[in-house]
């Protein structure tokens, strides 16, 4: 069924917040646990992407199997600037969201629809532990935005992300799945990976409430499987 248009002049974010204050990362080395560096996600991800134009709902889609293919070591450090995701014909500069004074996390800028934002108060991607990168469904200007086609990606799709010291953390995709803001849930997006090196590619999805924001939020997960 196809979702009505909202207001395209509406640019109003969803300002969830987690409960109580989110604790201040603290690092004495960069790969900390995801847990740790982004739990402030929890609710406010929906910034990314709310009150804004869509052409349809994103159905929810059910979980698939792990990928087979083979994890790498972890990367040492290096802030990420640019995102490929060929099956999507996506190929993104990557700006950075942190947190606010208020615990909220930025939202991805409104004016730059077609880049994505690393959340830089977690991993880089490569590094051990589960990086973010969020990006816009679609802005009240622009109907299709960097990761409009983010819910259509499939299971072993190839994710490269591109980093300062000229290397490329390549990524596969395990899953995607769509989750209820109202029950996002934090530890299986962002806990504990083990040390293993993972993203998190994330944006809206779902339906459209009354006061025309999504109501869910699609995440991908993938893992690290090489490096260029």
């Amino acid at each position: 069924m196809t979702a009505q248009h909202p207001d395209r002049d509406s640019g109003r974010a969803d300002t969830g917040r987690p409960d109580g204050p989110p604790p201040r990362p603290r690092r004495g080395r960069r790969n900390v646990t995801a847990l740790t560096a982004v739990v402030a996600l929890t609710a406010i991800v929906a910034t990314a992407c709310a009150g804004i134009t869509s052409s349809g709902d994103a159905a929810p889609k059910p979980p698939a199997a792990t990928t087979s293919a083979p994890a790498t070591a972890a990367m040492s450090a290096s802030v990420p600037d640019r995102i490929v995701i060929p099956s999507i014909g996506v190929d993104a500069r990557l700006d950075t969201v942190g947190l606010q004074a208020d615990g909220q996390m930025e939202a991805p800028a409104f004016d730059k629809p077609m880049d994505a934002s690393w959340y830089r108060q977690g991993p880089t991607p490569g590094e051990a532990g589960a990086a973010a990168i969020v990006g816009h469904l679609d802005t009240p200007t622009t109907p299709e935005a960097v990761f409009y086609k983010v819910p259509d990606l499939k299971k072993g799709a190839e994710i490269d992300v591109q980093r300062q010291d000229d290397s490329t953390a390549v990524f596969t995709v395990d899953d995607v799945e769509t989750f209820q803001k109202s029950s996002f849930p934090t530890q299986k997006v962002y806990g504990d990976t083990g040390g293993k090196p993972e993203l998190r590619v994330i944006t809206c999805g779902g339906a459209l409430t009354p006061e025309r924001h999504w109501d869910s939020n699609v995440v991908v997960f993938a893992h690290l499987t090489g490096r260029a």
